[in-house]
């Protein structure tokens, strides 16, 4: 008989939340000296590759409702590192002088990150196991698109 902790052992859904716990946490301190949440930083990556993109597509970019958008541009435009146009009952989020200036700062600290885990890990592992994850991710997103 399976004993729970050797269930928990072998569930892919409560491995994944813990290494996101550890990474998140790996990342927070990477990202604090721009007193920026790495949620935050994920979105501008995107702002900056296509200034006036539209809520709904960093929804389906980042994986995220659009309700969890509107509250990180808020939170960004407040800081004033995002700006959004509306035309009609469209918005547009474009990066501000203010958030173009954290663009390499930001492209810094996902690069300390990355060498972080990857010292921690190994780089084949940590490779291989992102590329393990955004397969898997993508697998599941396609069944849940179909049987939605």
């Amino acid at each position: 008989m399976e004993t729970e902790e050797n269930f928990l052992e072998s569930c892919l859904f409560f491995n994944t939340n813990t290494l996101s716990r550890y990474l998140l946490k790996l990342a927070e301190k990477e990202f604090k000296h721009l007193n920026l949440s790495p949620a935050h930083a994920s979105l501008l990556l995107w702002v900056y590759d296509d200034p006036g993109i539209s809520p709904k597509q960093l929804s389906q970019k980042l994986h995220l409702t659009p309700s969890t958008i509107t509250r990180f541009v808020d939170a960004l435009e407040k800081k004033a590192l995002v700006t959004r146009k509306a035309k009609g009952k469209s918005a547009f989020i474009s990066p501000s002088k203010k958030g173009l200036e954290l663009k390499v700062p930001i492209a810094i600290a996902y690069k300390k990150l990355y060498l972080t885990y990857t010292k921690i890990l190994g780089a084949e592992i940590a490779n291989q196991l992102s590329f393990s994850i955004l397969k898997t991710h993508q697998k599941l997103a396609d069944y849940l698109d179909r049987n939605e």
